[in-house]
């Protein structure tokens, strides 16, 4: 399984879902998206320029 957890450094609820999958073993990817950005293809960045 992959897991890929969007968020920023500074972000508690991504502190918490990082500490969540640290503690129980799972291995996940974390991508900050004040670096990396989103771009429309993304399923999340989709949700956010709809949600707008």
């Amino acid at each position: 399984m992959n897991i890929q957890i969007f968020g920023t450094t500074k972000c508690f609820d991504t502190k918490k879902a990082q500490r969540y999958f640290k503690e129980r073993g799972v291995k996940f990817q974390f991508i900050d998206v004040k670096e990396k950005g989103l771009s429309k293809g993304d399923t999340f960045g989709s949700w956010l320029w709809k949600n707008k």
